[in-house]
């Protein structure tokens, strides 16, 4: 298979990788039948399936490993799926070894017991998501970088933490980029006492209100956009009300606007620029390990597309510098990822400095397996590698 490109791709073989990226035949129906997969060239094979109950997986016997590094041969000889049942059930059979891992997100109710009686069966690994409150560039008092970065300093991170799931799911964060991922280095400047281990500690209300004060922005109006919580999902309209607060502790005349109906509205108002949305909820998860997913598709010149719906750059930001920087580190990616790897981490600093966001947290996934299980590993693309678990 031969791809011809008219430039140099950085990104290429981390889009190829993706799970929605498979090589099919040519005459693939574009519409498939989950029970009639097409042939696939992975160490297994789908050998029963029974619809929202089970699905079985068995060894491929046409496999063979041509490279470990890119598609290893697997450990078990069987893989058994058990559908739709509760994550509480799922954790109880795997503390009985009835189960062995679950997709499901662990039930709060039950970290601290697995916590403290199955430590060493209890995995816990870094999302590749930030979290985050965008900052209008264009539109006042956000286009002042001062006002931003006061907005930076005054946030609580952990009173955002207890708002969501806590400290157990969550840990705070001052970045554009997320823990553990290529690029990233520790820096966070918005926080009291600030070191050199970018460790985010407290807010620094005195400072932030320095900087307003500096910036006779006091008493203008601020309108926090929000979309509609669920009974499943609370977490956006509380920060919003959160932010709201701060905001007039801060002196400023703020509210919140909450976007009627589903979460696409809210969030095709915010990035269409006609509503000069000025301050909102945002989030973003990479589709795979590198840096310019987070910076090149959300913070450049050229991601700012005015008056569409649907654009990413929802703060709006535009720095002719910082693009020309990422220019640089796209081309040397290209070349030689682990040497782009500081010039990302100087850009992430670079950006944080001007603060577009106010980035308050990023997600971390625990995993709970069996006792009898080994071998575990984690890919951040791909989650926990199943067909490289054994069981004893």
């Amino acid at each position: 298979m031969t791809f011809h490109l008219t430039e140099s791709d950085p990104e290429l073989l981390y889009q190829l990788a993706l799970p929605f990226a498979d090589a099919v035949p040519p005459q693939t129906p574009t519409h498939l039948v989950t029970t009639h997969p097409v042939p696939a060239t992975g160490p297994y094979m789908i050998a029963r399936y029974v619809p929202k109950k089970s699905m079985e997986i068995v060894r491929n016997p046409h496999f063979r490993e041509w490279s470990r590094a890119a598609q290893p041969d697997g450990f078990p000889d069987r893989i058994a799926w058990s559908l739709g049942s509760s994550p509480n059930a799922d954790v109880t059979a795997i503390e009985r070894g009835a189960a062995h891992w679950t997709v499901s997100m662990i039930p709060p109710n039950r970290v601290d017991e697995l916590t403290t009686k199955y430590t060493e069966q209890l995995h816990v690994e870094p999302r590749p998501g930030t979290i985050y409150m965008f900052l209008n560039t264009r539109v006042p008092p956000f286009e002042r970088v001062p006002v931003r970065q006061a907005l930076n300093y005054a946030v609580d991170r952990d009173a955002v933490i207890r708002l969501a799931l806590g400290p157990r799911y969550l840990q705070p964060t001052c970045q554009i980029l997320p823990p553990s991922f290529p690029g990233y280095r520790p820096y966070c400047p918005y926080t009291q006492n600030a070191t050199k281990s970018g460790t985010w500690t407290a807010p620094d209300l005195a400072k932030a209100r320095r900087l307003i004060v500096s910036s006779q922005t006091r008493g203008e109006k601020i309108t926090v956009w929000d979309f509609p919580h669920t009974s499943r999902n609370k977490f956006p309209i509380r920060v919003g009300r959160y932010f709201a607060s701060l905001l007039k502790r801060l002196g400023y005349r703020a509210s919140v606007k909450v976007v009627p109906s589903a979460a696409s509205s809210y969030f095709g108002a915010v990035s269409d620029s006609r509503n000069r949305a000025q301050i909102g909820f945002a989030a973003w998860a990479a589709d795979y390990p590198a840096a310019s997913a987070f910076i090149n598709v959300l913070l450049t010149c050229n991601s700012f597309r005015p008056g569409n719906e649907g654009q990413v750059n929802i703060a709006e930001f535009c720095d002719r510098n910082i693009d020309a920087k990422i220019k640089r580190a796209l081309a040397l990616q290209a070349s030689d990822p682990a040497a782009a790897g500081p010039l990302w981490a100087d850009l992430d600093r670079s950006i944080v400095d001007k603060a577009p966001w106010v980035p308050t947290h990023t997600g971390k996934g625990l995993s709970f397996v069996s006792k009898r299980v080994g071998n575990y590993q984690y890919n951040p693309q791909w989650g926990v590698l199943l067909d490289q678990l054994w069981v004893r």
